[in-house]
Parts: structure tokens; C-alpha cells; sequence
């Protein structure tokens, strides 16, 4: 609403500013009949200028300054024509006019129209103004366009004699094309200066438009409309110098740059056309107005073609290029008439603007072609313009301002619900893993008792659900780091062959049919050393392999490794896993890697996993910059085919190159005296009795007596009066957590000795593990705690702990 009453107000503006070139009340002025303009009883003080308009007298290849009376008659402002109307080519001439004034009437002044080729003033014979050089042809004349208020010498019998001579041998339209005007002193100048004002006014507010629009676009540099816009109207403000009311420019010009000039306006206006289309494109970008845009530039250029003809030409091309250019501008119409239907935001200022713009510039095109008699209007155009854009551009940047504000809340609702679900997923985490340490735990304590086969095809039972209920929980608490960004690859180099040759033989060790064989294929040479994430690397290969062992029951699976040189420094890895296995069929390939889809189930019967795997196997090869792809036949078989890029690392890595059978979540014999080998006081800190209990019986087994502490302030007493080697840390503790326990152990300076502090955490997020590192923590385990990982951690500290 605010703005709509801007755009009232500024029309009413400049309805007042053009009427006041003209005023209602007063009678019209008297045109000249046969040479003669009678203006004897015209009140010059009361009524003001009168502009010489109507039917002269012309004496053609002539300079004279005697009136003859048998003379033919031509129509001021317009064409020089003769008795018949038939405009006269380039040639030159003397346009004679008496005017009749009263005698006792104060001295009066001329304000010469735009004659675009050389002239000369003179009442009777005596010369009182002349604008560069009269000629008899081309090369003698200089031609010039200066607006001045000239001084009229005293008159005879109340009649001035008015003669202007005029050559024209530089431009396609000779004559005078806006109206000499006559009046007292005080009157021409007030018009003059009226006129130069309203040329300032409009340079100077198109200018400031132009200044304000660029700053816009320096603190906004996506909204590309004010660097366009700025443009439009800086070469707009430019040229009002040329094309103004009083053309103030060439009054400051050395005589004989007429050419030049010319040409320069006709580039200018190249730029502004190309400038405006390009304008009205950033805002109506849609590729269905692209025609019309394009044959717009190719109007806006057609004037180039030109520039290099003798000058009469090029301004009659110029002047065709006005026509041509003002239906360029209608077509353009069509884009912004569609924003109006569509309602686009500030559509309806961009088409009033529009309109009003081309409806002057037909007025000065009329003028140009000497058909209609009034000063140049282009200049208001500019201006109506301007100030219209300008409030449809405030109008887009509210509108633009309301959509950012509205996706800004949007952004951060979403991302208040991500961060609640990565929030309820890790502590759905930490509560499920927190029973599930005693569920695998005593597993695996219970595995090693004296069981019958019957007891032990139930504990297998038990022991594979607690497996897949754990893989469950691990494959969402990736696809939640994937999806809310959090996901981070922790580069470092690895021994390639071995890394393939472990994994192969891990899955060799899970099968559990002779049916089936897993093989190793290293096609050429691979890199020895690569650079990538090792853990995420893994787990593409054993997700790859963990499907392809799940859906094969016989035949065979293979690992084909290939190695393509990118540079010295890169190469990529092509892994394909390839199986005998029941395929997919061609109509679900297409929903294979989408979350929770489970396609074998219908083929297979099977249902465990998540449906996950994929999903996640496809997210960690494009964070590592790869693709995956699948080829696959129903009851044959597939492929699938990964290229991932790698950095080669050319240090060497020493590393065992046997590698043995391993099993997974499986202890076979328990190392009962690892504490003979690597004695140590180990304290337990954790609030759950059960874990308590799991973790006690594990280091039992070991051969260690555990220290307990059921909250962090016993921790920290049990440390200053048992000074353990090990503390086994629970993160989340009621009283003190175990982030407050390890800074307070660490800061202890009564301790003669620092014991070494592994975290345990249900919590296995990576920011966690951060956390307890700064916090001084020496090493990170999650829950459920294997006894693999106990030992491994033992082992891997104990060297250090002990003296």
C-alpha cells in the first residue's frame, strides 16, 4: 500500500511538472500565416514566450536576407519542404519570418530550436548569431547544435525580419525540428533556465539512482537486477549531456566534433538498449522469453553496422533504428505483462514504467523525423522510469526480504528437528547399548561354560540377535551423521594389499558353508600405500561383501581390484564385488540404494539388516568423491562396481604380511593369564550394576581383581588412595560425569603417577570422543565392551603404565 501511494504521488508529480510547460488559462499563442507572425496584441509580460511556429518562408540554394514576396512556404518546427510539400534533400537555404510587434514593446530576446546542421541568425542583414560553419557542400560546412538566448537588435516600425540561414549537408533530416521561441529577456531566460534545470534535475536524479543501485549491488552481489539497473541509469543521466532540452553538452564542445558526436550517441544508445534488455532479463530469466531477449540484442547491435557510413547515412540508419528499437521495447512487454497475470512481485510499476517510457520515446522519434513540433521528452521518460523501477525494485527486495525471512525459519526448523533426531538417536544409542553391554557380555561369559550342543544352538541365537541389533543401531547412527553433516573422513595412509587380503580372509572366516568360496582378484598394478579413511574405506567393501555373503549360497563371490593413474600423486580405485548370488531384478535397481529397502527379502525370504547398508555404502563413496553402480541379473548374479579416487603416499609402512583367520564378536580361548604377562591395578568407574558386573567378570577371566566405583567422587577417592594403572571411565556418571573426573585427575598434583584413562561410553558419537580426549582421557571404548577390545586395550597401554 505504502508504495502504491509513492507511485500516485509521483505520477501526480510530473503531471504537474509537464503541465507547467504549458498553462491552461492563458490563450494560445499565434502561429504564422504566409511568413507572418503577427504578435502585436500578444502580452508578453502576462502570457510569456511565444514559440515561432507555423508557415516560413524559404528561399532553397540560397543565403539572402531581402524578404521576397513570390517565395514558397515551409511548416517551423519540421522538414524543410517546398510549395507541394515535398521535403527538399541536403542542400541549404534561408527560412525567413516577419514578426509584428508593438512598438512600444520592451526589447526582445530569441532562443534558437535544435538545428542540427550549421545556421546562422540575422535579423535583416545584420548577423547576430551563428553555430559552426555555413557551406555550399559537405566538405565546407561545419555543422553544430547549440542552444543559446540571443539578444534582438532594436526593430523597425514594429517588425523584426527574421532570416536564419541554414546548410545542411551532415544530417538525412534538414530543417528545424524543435521551436525557436521569442520573448522578453525575463521570459527567455526563465525558460532557458527551466529547461537546463529539468535537465540537471533528471541527470542528477537518474545519477543518484545509478550510485544508490551499485552500492546495493556491492553488499548484495546475487541480486545482479541493481548492477543492471545502475547501468540503465547512468547511461541514461550520460545522455541527457546530448539528447536534453538544451543539449548542454554541445555548448561546451569545440567547434567541428559534430560527428564525432553523432556517433558517440548512437553507441550510447547501443549500451543503454543492451543494458535495459539485459535488465529486464535478470528480472524475467524464464528461457521460454529467450527469443525474444536474443532478437533484441541483435536489434540493439544493428546500429554498430552503421557507424562506419559517411554521416548523412548513419543518422538516417539512426533514426530507423529509433522505430526499430521501439518495437523491440513492445515486444518486451510480453514477459512483464505475464508478470502482471502471475502477479510477480512489483510487475505492475516495471509495466507502468514500461508504457510511459515508450510512449515519449514515440514523441521524439515523431520529433526526430521533423513530424511533431515539441521539445524532446525523453529525458522525463528517464526519469518516470527510473523512479518507477526504483519502487519496483523495493517492492521485489520486500517481497525478497519476506521469502528469506520465511526460509530462514524454515532453515531453522529444520535444522532444530536435525538436530533433535541426531540428539534422540544418540541417546537412544547410549540407553540401548548400556543394557546391550550385559546382554552380549554375558554372552560371551556364558559361551565359555559347559554347554550342551542345545544350550549352545540357543546362545548362537541370542548372540546373533544382540549382533544385528547392534549393526541396527550402527547403520542409523551413520546415516544421522551423513545427513546433518557431520560426517567426517580422517585421512591417513594405508598398506593396500593387506587391508584387501584381511578382509577377505575375515569373510572367509564367516561363512559357514563349504558351498560358497571368496577370492582376492588384483587385476595389474595397484598402488602399494594409499592415503584415504580406512575405517570408511572398510566399510564400503564389507558392506559390499556382507550382501554378497548373505544372498549366495553357492557358487563363489570374488574382490576384483583394478588401479587407474590419474597423476603422479593420484590414482583411482575401481573395486568391483561380484557374486553368484540370486541378483535383482531390473524394475527394483532403481530403489536399491534408497533407505530401508529391503529387495531381497521378497526373493530370499531373508529380512535381516536394516536396509541401511546401501544407502550408507553410497553416501561414504560420494563423500569420498566416488561413484557406485550396479549391474545384476535376476538368478545369475551382480556386480557392483565402485572408482573412488586416492592419494598415493610413497612412505613406507611396515607391516606383518601374514594375516590370519579372524573372527568377529567369536573368543575362542580366553587369555587367562594375560595378567601374569601384563600385571596392573585396574579400577572400574560406572553408575550400572551391570555393567559393573560384565566388566568385573571380564577382567576376572583376565586374571585382574577390578577396583569399583559407583559414581565419580568414589572415583576420585579410589584414585588417590588405591593410585590404579587403569581406570576404566563411564562418561555419564550422576554426581561427577567422567569428563569432570579425568580434569580432576589430571590437575591432581598429589599423584606421584597418572594412570592411563580409557573412556567407556554407550555414546559413540565422534564429538564424544573428542570430548574426552581434550578432557585429558588417554583412549576411547564404546559399549558393549568385547573382550577382543579389552585385551587389544590392555595390551596396547600397558607397556606404558608399568614401570
Amino acid at each position: 500500500m505504502f508504495l502504491r501511494f509513492i507511485l500516485k504521488v509521483t505520477i501526480t508529480f510530473f503531471i504537474l511538472t509537464l503541465s507547467g510547460c504549458f498553462s491552461y488559462d492563458k490563450p494560445n499563442p499565434p502561429t504564422a500565416r504566409v511568413g507572418v507572425l503577427d504578435l502585436r496584441n500578444w502580452n508578453f509580460d502576462l502570457y510569456g514566450n511565444v514559440p515561432l511556429n507555423g508557415d516560413w518562408k524559404i528561399e532553397w540554394n540560397q543565403f539572402v536576407t531581402t524578404h521576397n514576396e513570390n517565395s514558397n512556404f515551409t511548416k517551423i518546427p519540421g522538414n524543410w519542404t517546398n510549395h507541394t510539400g515535398v521535403p527538399y534533400k541536403a542542400g541549404y537555404a534561408t527560412l525567413q519570418l516577419k514578426i509584428l510587434v508593438n512598438p512600444n514593446a520592451k526589447t526582445f530576446y530569441l532562443q534558437n530550436g535544435v538545428t542540427r546542421n550549421a545556421f546562422k541568425i540575422l535579423i535583416g542583414e545584420e548577423e547576430i548569431y551563428e553555430s559552426g560553419k555555413l557551406g555550399y557542400d559537405s566538405e565546407s560546412e561545419i555543422s553544430s547544435i547549440k542552444i543559446q538566448t540571443i539578444a534582438l537588435p532594436s526593430k523597425n516600425d514594429g517588425e523584426i525580419n527574421l532570416n536564419i540561414q541554414v546548410s545542411c549537408f551532415h544530417y538525412h533530416v534538414c530543417g528545424i525540428a524543435t521551436p525557436y521561441l521569442i520573448g522578453t529577456h525575463e521570459g527567455i531566460t526563465k525558460s532557458f533556465f527551466e529547461a537546463t534545470s529539468r535537465d540537471i534535475l533528471v541527470m542528477a536524479s537518474l545519477g543518484t539512482l545509478a550510485f544508490f543501485h551499485f552500492v546495493l549491488f556491492l553488499f548484495w552481489r546475487d541480486e545482479k537486477t541493481h548492477l543492471y539497473f545502475s547501468f540503465v541509469c547512468f547511461l541514461a543521466s550520460v545522455r541527457l549531456l546530448s539528447i536534453g532540452e538544451t543539449r548542454l553538452i554541445y555548448n561546451y564542445l569545440p567547434i567541428g566534433v559534430y560527428e564525432i558526436m553523432v556517433r558517440l550517441n548512437g553507441f550510447s544508445f547501443t549500451l543503454l538498449y543492451l543494458s535495459f534488455v539485459r535488465y529486464v532479463k535478470e528480472v524475467y530469466p524464464d528461457t521460454k522469453y529467450s527469443f525474444i531477449y536474443l532478437s533484441n540484442y541483435f536489434c540493439a547491435i544493428l546500429l554498430l553496422f552503421g557507424i562506419p557510413f559517411p554521416i548523412p547515412i548513419y543518422s538516417q540508419i539512426q533514426s530507423f533504428h529509433l522505430i526499430l528499437s521501439l518495437l523491440g521495447l513492445f515486444s518486451l512487454m510480453y514477459p512483464i505483462v505475464h508478470g502482471v497475470l502471475i502477479k510477480k512481485p512489483g510487475a505492475k510499476f516495471f509495466l507502468f514504467s514500461l508504457v510511459s517510457t515508450m510512449l515519449l520515446f514515440a514523441l521524439d522519434i515523431l520529433t526526430e523525423f521533423a513530424k511533431k513540433g515539441t521539445a524532446y521528452l525523453a529525458q522525463y521518460g528517464f526519469l518516470v522510469f527510473g523512479l518507477s523501477q526504483a519502487l519496483f525494485i523495493a517492492d521485489r527486495m520486500i517481497q525478497n526480504f519476506k521469502n528469506r525471512e520465511k526460509l530462514k525459519q524454515e532453515k531453522e526448523l529444520a535444522l532444530a528437528e536435525v538436530k533433535f533426531k541426531s540428539a534422540f538417536l544418540s541417546t537412544m544409542s547410549h540407553e540401548i547399548r548400556t543394557p546391550m553391554n550385559g546382554i552380549l557380555g554375558m554372552t560371551q561369559m556364558f559361551g565359555q561354560t559347559n554347554l550342551t550342543e542345545e544350550q549352545k544352538e540357543y546362545l548362537s541365537l541370542i548372540q546373533f540377535s544382540g549382533e544385528n541389533l547392534l549393526l541396527l543401531i550402527n547403520d542409523i547412527l551413520d546415516l544421522t551423521k551423513l545427513e546433518s553433516g557431520k560426517f567426517e573422513l580422517r585421512l591417513e595412509p594405508i598398506v593396500l594389499r593387506k587391508l584387501l587380503n584381511d578382509l577377505v580372509q575375515l569373510f572367509k572366516s564367516k561363512l559357514n558353508t563349504e558351498s560358497v568360496k571368496i577370492n582376492l582378484v588384483i587385476n595389474g598394478e595397484i598402488p602399494e600405500t594409499i592415503i584415504t579413511d580406512q575405517r570408511r574405506f572398510t566399510q564400503i567393501l564389507s558392506n559390499l561383501l556382507g550382501n554378497a555373503v548373505k544372498f549366495t549360497e553357492n557358487g563363489w563371490i570374488s574382490l576384483i581390484v583394478s588401479s587407474e593413474t590419474i597423476d603422479d600423486k593420484k590414482s583411482q580405485l575401481v573395486l568391483q564385488v561380484k557374486d553368484t548370488g540370486i541378483g535383482i531384478p531390473n524394475e527394483k535397481i532403481g530403489e536399491l540404494f534408497q533407505p530401508f529397502m529391503q529387495i531381497h527379502s521378497h526373493l530370499s525370504g531373508k529380512t535381516n539388516g536394516t536396509g541401511l547398508g546401501l544407502t550408507i555404502t553410497k553416501k561414504i563413496v560420494e563423500e569420498l568423491s566416488g561413484t557406485i553402480s550396479v549391474q545384476s541379473e535376476l538368478g545369475k548374479g551382480s556386480v557392483f562396481q565402485v572408482r573412488i579416487p586416492v592419494e598415493l603416499s610413497f612412505d613406507t609402512i611396515k607391516t606383518n604380511s601374514e594375516t590370519t583367520n579372524q573372527s568377529i564378536l567369536k573368543v575362542v580361548e580366553w587369555e587367562k593369564h594375560l595378567a601374569n604377562q601384563y600385571p596392573a591395578k585396574i579400577l572400574i568407574a560406572d553408575d550400572d550394576s551391570i555393567n559393573l558386573k560384565v566388566s568385573k567378570m571380564f577382567l576376572k577371566k583376565l586374571g585382574y581383581s577390578a577396583l569399583i566405583a559407583e559414581n565419580g567422587n568414589d572415583t576420585l577417592v579410589l584414585v588417590e588412595k588405591e593410585k590404579p594403572d587403569f581406570i576404566l571411565l563411564d562418561v555419564q556418571m550422576p554426581d561427577l560425569d567422567g569428563i569432570q573426573v579425568a580434569k580432576q585427575i589430571r590437575q591432581n598434583q598429589m599423584l606421584a603417577k597418572q594412570p592411563i584413562i580409557i573412556a567407556l561410553t554407550a555414546n559413540v558419537m565422534e564429538e564424544e570422543k573428542e570430548k574426552c580426549l581434550a578432557a585429558g582421557m588417554d583412549d576411547f571404548m564404546t559399549k558393549p565392551l568385547l573382550m577382543q577390545d579389552l585385551v587389544f586395550m590392555i595390551k596396547k597401554w600397558a607397556k606404558e603404565s608399568i614401570v
